[in-house]
């Protein structure tokens, strides 16, 4: 959708990049002059990918120049739309919303200094991005850019369209007539990102004043909040949804959230978070306040009858929002909700111009999936000299594999031998082409080969095909973050690996039992350290989490390694970091306990968690030992006893006094085999023979 620009100048350069040629056409501005005939880089976006693209091409000798298509309303530069949200949540834990209204101060106040933070944060982001770019040389145009037919001199040069009065004005009056320029360039770059997708059943509320403001956003809409909220619904179930739920929350709204799903996890699945993680999350949010209504969907809204409010303090609340059984469609005892803001997050749609071709990709030759998304190859080439990156060509868009994705597209086209295949470890599942690019028919050349690729393996398929490839990391409260596989995944086909889980609780860590002293949280503490967790292969169980936590997933079988790390707690979206180096390293568990770290740190966790795991695994090792010796009980009948086990262990391979302590493990005071619960605890308590069990076991 074409969106509002001007030209954007760079002060710091000191030498104009655009020059204004003399003429006065009626209707028209200025045409501009253009400081070069043609670009060895045109790109389309002025987001983090665009800009990381251009200095990348600049650091490389390459000319750029970059269109950004940023509301004159908005800052430019400043960053991904997720920024905004990391911005009100780093507001929402520096600000005590409580406490200043106890002070008398009134929300318009208060709204007035998160605000002011929030806008120093972004301001930080663009001028730093925009100061980047002018240090690389690289000028911009503040406009709607779209990719030109050829004008049969170009001599293979893409041509790029620039219009800086397209859409309408900020007032919202009709715009003026046209102002374009067109760009010549060896090669373009299409980072145009991606929007919210807008809910039908509160499609008018989007535009709508109501009590003298704008109520119903989206996840790019959200950024114009003008005052702080009450009371807030948020509909949907995914990262953003729940980002904003718990942000919300901590500024002292009352929150529901409405979820089509039965609960978070299965929610929250498709991004590949770990089921008790996920549970963890939607109990920590219900304590925090935050009221979940799952199997629901809204179906209307209106304005609310006027309430007297209590006191004379609280005004009612505006809106009133129906809520429906998400299956069904029928209320079903749901009653109507009543808020103040309204908070849609039900997915984004990439920036490709739409029905109307508005950005010219059909036109240059591109390819479109069913839902929208560009469809690129493996260098991430979407036609002759288009190349794309970042949300436009779908998953798993995120701003991380974005500047990835950025990298490697430049890579392809100016240094194809930097852009070299990626050694993918086969532990995420494999991604079908035609699931992720729409395409009804994949040709031969459209074959998912992630390491075919001069893209570096950074095509939606080869970032999807491995779940080591990138972290994911959730800003809620505490912060939730994990790469690899879960346990669940680890099990399942085509991976089929018996895991074990181990777990490393933050109240038993020493930085976490200080920060636990005086909460809720302080007596797993004192409770002891980690227990063992239960076998993960075919058919085992899972332990759930009671609190904050880091868990390992790993592999049974010697030599244990981090097939998977997941995080539920404080600072989990820098410590994840770790994680990825050890998962995508094949690192063991062997390997994590050898690690020094500096004392007091979260990252006595993963050693935590480590020790945990090979628990975990003595454990089922003892217990394939107890049930070889209780076959052996079960055949031999009364004449089995201490003595033949004892020769049963030393057929098995075990000494004479390794067989004479194991066999006081396995027996009453009766004669009789102890139960196998019993065995295993006792078993791993005297430090009983790891070698001899773990035989039993293979």
């Amino acid at each position: 959708m074409p969106v509002l620009i001007l030209i954007g100048a760079l002060a710091a350069l000191r030498a104009p990049l655009l020059r204004p040629a003399m003429s006065h056409s009626v209707g028209r501005s200025r045409p501009l002059t253009m400081l070069r005939e043609e670009y060895d880089l045109i790109i389309l976006g002025g987001g983090p990918v665009g800009v990381t693209a251009a200095v990348r091409a600049a650091a490389l000798g390459h000319s750029a120049i970059l269109v950004d298509a940023t509301p004159r309303t908005q800052f430019q530069f400043t960053g991904p739309t997720g920024l905004f949200s990391k911005a009100l949540r780093d507001a929402a834990l520096r600000i005590d919303v409580g406490v200043l209204r106890s002070m008398g101060l009134g929300d318009a106040a208060i709204w007035s200094q998160v605000r002011e933070l929030i806008d120093s944060i972004l301001m930080k982001a663009g001028s730093n991005n925009a100061r980047a770019l002018a240090q690389s040389r690289v000028p911009h145009l503040r406009g709607v850019a779209s990719l030109a037919p050829p004008d049969g001199t170009s001599d293979g040069s893409v041509l790029v369209d620039v219009c800086f009065t397209c859409g309408t004005s900020d007032r919202g009056d009709a715009s003026p007539p046209a102002r374009t320029t067109r760009v010549r360039g060896r090669q373009a770059l299409v980072a145009t990102g991606s929007s919210a997708v807008r809910l039908d059943a509160v499609a008018e509320l989007y535009r709508q004043s109501v009590a003298g403001h704008i109520r119903c956003f989206d996840s790019d809409s959200i950024k114009a909040l003008a005052f702080l909220p009450r009371s807030a619904v948020i509909v949907g179930g995914g990262i953003i949804a729940v980002e904003f739920a718990r942000i919300f929350a901590a500024l002292g709204a009352r929150v529901t959230m409405v979820v089509r799903a039965s609960d978070l996890a299965s929610s929250l699945r498709r991004v590949g978070i770990d089921a008790a993680v996920a549970f963890a999350l939607q109990g920590e949010l219900q304590a925090a306040g935050v009221r979940i209504l799952f199997d629901s969907q809204i179906s209307g809204w209106e304005v609310a009858p006027p309430k007297i409010a209590v006191g004379g303090r609280r005004p009612a609340l505006p809106l009133r929002v129906d809520v429906v059984h998400s299956t069904t469609g029928r209320a079903a005892g749901r009653r109507p909700l009543d808020a103040d803001l309204v908070f849609t997050a039900t997915g984004r749609r990439a920036n490709t111009g739409g029905v109307n071709d508005e950005v010219g990709l059909r036109a240059a030759g591109a390819r479109l999936a069913k839902n929208g998304d560009l469809i690129v190859d493996a260098c991430l080439r979407a036609a002759e000299g288009v190349y794309a990156a970042g949300d436009v060509i779908g998953s798993p868009q995120l701003a991380s594999t974005g500047l990835a994705q950025a990298e490697s597209a430049i890579n392809a086209m100016f240094q194809p031998q930097l852009a070299v295949p990626a050694t993918l470890r086969n532990w995420g599942a494999a991604v079908p082409a035609q699931a992720i690019t729409g395409a009804e028919t994949v040709t031969d050349a459209e074959t998912v080969d992630a390491a075919s690729g001069g893209g570096g393996g950074c095509s939606p398929e080869a970032l999807l095909a491995d779940a080591a490839r990138y972290p994911v990391g959730m800003w809620t409260i505490p912060e939730v973050a994990f790469v690899g596989l879960t346990a669940a995944a680890a099990t399942a086909p085509p991976h089929n690996m018996e895991v074990v889980e181990g777990i490393g609780r933050y109240s038993a860590c020493i930085r976490g039992h200080v920060h636990a002293v005086g909460t809720p949280s302080e007596g797993e503490y004192l409770r002891g350290g980690s227990v063992g967790s239960a076998g993960a292969g075919p058919g085992g169980g899972f332990t759930p989490l009671t609190g904050q936590a880091l868990k390992l997933v790993a592999t049974r079988a010697w030599p244990h390694r981090v097939v998977g790390v997941h995080i539920f707690g404080e600072d989990a979206c820098e410590l994840i970091h770790l994680g990825q180096t050890l998962v995508q390293g094949k690192s063991t568990l062997s390997d994590t306990l050898s690690l020094i770290f500096t004392a007091v740190t979260y990252h006595e966790l993963f050693q935590l968690a480590a020790r945990d795991a090979l628990s975990a695994i003595a454990a089922l090792d003892w217990s394939a030992l107890y049930r070889r010796l209780a076959a052996a009980e079960a055949a031999e009948g009364p004449r089995f006893g201490a003595e033949a086990a004892q020769a049963e262990l030393m057929e098995m391979g075990a000494s004479a006094a390794e067989a004479r302590a194991a066999t006081q493990v396995l027996f009453a005071s009766d004669g009789r085999i102890i139960p196998e619960a019993t065995f295993v605890a006792r078993a791993a308590r005297t430090m009983a023979p790891l070698r001899l069990a773990a035989a039993a076991g293979g």
